[in-house]
């Protein structure tokens, strides 16, 4: 059937704002971002470091605390009073190239580029995603996410349209070009998770071996709770 579907009264009640005594459901993903330094690590742990505390990944922020472009969590590893959350799923960002203390993509656009070298730009996306294994727990040992690699979370949205220019050599020459590259696939769906107000949740990331970037860049990591925020109307 075509058409907008008609709205009750009732149903327009349901979703009357700032109600005291009631709660309201949006759609807000949790979320939260770390350096990935150009050596690799074995390990990283997000929604531990909340707003105002550890060292903000932001492209140019610089040397500062993390703020809202890190993170949205303002309680380390649990909702802070009054809300609670509705999770769906999961994505990993990752971005090469991207640190403090620059706005650029450093690994981004490559000149001049050897004809016939691999991209670093990809290669950083490619090698970094069969790595890894994501754990969320909620609670002190119910794992609702114990999974990899990494390019088994892809993210929501990419860059859409691409350009490259190249001189046309057909020898091992210098050959500007723009390379850009993204996990890609199915969004990585969960069955509901609904953690309560104050609740003890980790997600984890873990490596077998450190994974250097071949761009030998930071990156940039972000992890993206998919679902809905319930809060207290006031």
């Amino acid at each position: 059937m075509m058409g907008r579907p008609v709205l009750t009264p009732d149903y327009i009640a349901s979703h009357t704002v700032g109600v005291p005594g009631t709660k309201d459901v949006i759609w807000g993903p949790l979320y939260d971002s770390l350096a990935y330094p150009s050596a690799g690590q074995l390990q990283f742990t997000f929604f531990a470091t909340p707003q105002g505390q550890g060292t903000s990944s932001s492209p140019g922020a610089g040397a500062v605390a993390k703020t809202v472009f890190d993170t949205n969590i303002i309680t380390n590893n649990q909702l802070s009073l009054g809300n609670e959350f509705y999770a769906v799923g999961s994505e990993t960002c990752f971005f090469p190239g991207v640190t403090n203390s620059t706005t650029t993509t450093s690994a981004f656009a490559v000149e001049p580029q050897v004809l016939n070298t691999a991209g670093n730009f990809i290669n950083d996306v490619y090698n970094v995603g069969n790595g890894g294994l994501k754990v969320l727990t909620v609670g002190t040992d119910r794992k609702y996410i114990n999974d990899g690699p990494l390019n088994m979370f892809p993210p929501a949205t990419r860059l859409a349209g691409f350009a490259a220019v190249a001189t046309g050599a057909t020898t091992a020459t210098s050959c500007p070009q723009t390379q850009y590259a993204v996990w890609s696939g199915e969004p990585y769906t969960l069955v509901p998770i609904y953690i309560q107000s104050t609740q003890q949740f980790t997600l984890v990331i873990t490596f077998a071996a450190l994974i250097p970037t071949p761009s030998t860049q930071i990156a940039r990591v972000i992890e993206r709770l998919r679902g809905y925020l319930i809060r207290q109307a006031t």
